[in-house]
């Protein structure tokens, strides 16, 4: 497997935004995109042709915060882990190389609630 190329992308909402979405991933050949603020209700989804979409919604159901992770189906991955909670909602898959794996995670945590130690 070649280099990766990832990014980043603070949706506000991603159902009102997947044309804007295909086209950014599409136009720059994006392999795998964090998303937050997917803003996803419980029945909510997205397809994007040659990608899997994999989301965390808020745990009230509600169309508010979120994360996902959005990966092109060539590259060998599997779902890692969802963490729905009210101060995060995360997103984790493992991708496999040729020689190991790694996994990586999207995530969403409200403002109004602090990380701490």
């Amino acid at each position: 497997m070649a280099n990766l190329k990832m990014a980043f992308w603070n949706s506000n909402g991603l159902q009102q935004r997947v044309l804007e979405i295909k086209t950014f991933v599409y136009k720059n050949n994006i392999d795998i995109l964090f998303v937050s603020e997917t803003h996803f209700a419980t029945k909510s989804y997205i397809k994007i042709p040659y990608y899997t979409v994999y989301n965390s919604n808020h745990p009230s159901g509600k169309a508010h915060g979120g994360s996902a992770i959005i990966i092109k189906i060539a590259i060998k991955h599997h779902l890692y882990s969802k963490f729905n909670q009210e101060y995060i909602q995360a997103t984790a898959i493992t991708v496999q190389t040729d020689c190991s794996a790694f996994q990586v995670s999207a995530m969403y945590a409200p403002p109004r609630h602090k990380m701490g130690t």
